[in-house]
């Protein structure tokens, strides 16, 4: 899954400033402002909200939503 290029938005549809690469995302945590990295395989941390990003700084816990035909990404708040 190439995710790079995605137009990035919060929970909310709100645009956000992430780095989307490859398969990989980094954004800061929405609580803390601490990193947070994430992958779209499946199964992989942040893909869905059985396998979640974690924030280290915090805890908080993130997963993508990806939207293929319109090339966005959507990161929610578990």
């Amino acid at each position: 899954m190439n995710i790079t290029d995605f137009l990035v938005m919060d929970g909310d549809g709100d645009e956000i400033w992430a780095d989307p690469h490859g398969s990989n995302i980094a954004f800061t945590c929405f609580d803390c402002g601490y990193p947070v990295v994430a992958d779209a395989s499946e199964n992989q941390r942040g893909s869905d909200e059985d396998c979640p990003a974690a924030c280290r700084g915090c805890g908080v816990e993130y997963f993508l939503d990806l939207r293929l035909d319109s090339r966005k990404l959507y990161i929610h708040i578990v």
